[in-house]
Formats: structure tokens, sequence, C-alpha cells
């Protein structure tokens, strides 16, 4: 078992951290009952290089592939209000063809996506940039205030 994911049970429900504690700059969570990755940032992210986004990234897929909660991935909510890093185009090319690809390759499929948006422009715009450089999410990402009106439409069909 990899160190690089932490339990945290809900008697509701099995939700996993598959983030390392020592990750200050986000929390990423799957929860199997609800087929659902979650992904909160953290104010620290001000401070995270692309060196770190890159092998932090890699580091959460490869935990959703080797542990088998891949298969547990219909749905993601990425919340971005306390994200205040920025994807340089570099970065949203290597995202595309290292994450994105690799999720569509793996489940056949790109998850339904809620995003909570951030205030910053320049950030909000660099992660609705990524998105829009990827063919496969036509009508399948979306961006929200708050987490519950996203959460409403992620499961509204489900």
């Amino acid at each position: 078992m990899s160190i690089f994911f932490n339990y945290v049970l809900n008697p509701k429900k099995m939700r996993t951290q598959i983030s390392s504690l020592s990750n200050n700059y986000f929390t990423a969570y799957i929860d199997t009952d609800l087929d659902l990755y979650e992904l909160y940032w953290h104010e620290a992210s001000a401070d995270m290089t692309d060196e770190d986004y890159q092998t932090l990234l890699s580091e959460g897929l490869k935990v959703l592939i080797d542990e088998g909660y891949i298969s547990s991935f219909k749905y993601q909510l990425l919340d971005n209000r306390f994200n205040f890093f920025t994807i340089s185009p570099d970065l949203q090319e290597w995202q595309h063809e290292n994450i994105g690809k690799k999720v569509v390759e793996t489940i056949g499929y790109y998850p339904k996506t809620a995003f909570i948006q951030n205030a910053d422009f320049i950030t909000q715009l660099s992660f609705e940039q990524t998105m829009e450089e990827t063919g496969e999410t036509a009508g399948l990402v979306r961006y929200f205030d708050n987490i519950e009106d996203a959460k409403a439409w992620l499961f509204d069909d489900a």
C-alpha cells in the first residue's frame, strides 16, 4: 500500500484521502460510494512550483490506478476557491497529455466535472484554458460559485 494516501472514513460512506499528508497545496479524496473524486486547494498553493504540480498530480493518478480507485471515478469536484497557482500554457499541455488523456484512456470517458471558481481572474482563466484544450470534455465541465450547486449539477442524472 502506498504511503501516498491516508484513510478518512465516514460512517455513511467510503471516502479515502489519496493526497499525501505532507501536501500543503491541496487535499484530494475518492468517494467510492458516490464515484466522486474531490480536490480542495489550499492557500499554500501560491508557493507551489510547476514541478510540485506535476509530481503531485502524477502521484495522485498513480494511486487512483494502482489501488483500483480509477473505476470509481465518474464525477469530479474541483474546489479552486483557495487555489493561487497559475497553470502556464506549457503546464496546461503537460496536464492534458499526462493526466487528462491517461484518465480517458484508462476509464474510457472524461468524468463529469464541476469547478468551484476562484475569484482571481488569471488563476481561473488558466484552469478554464486547460479544460478548453481537451475535446473530450464537451458538455461535461461547468463552473460554479459554491459546492452545493456544483454537487446538485454533478448528481442530477445519478
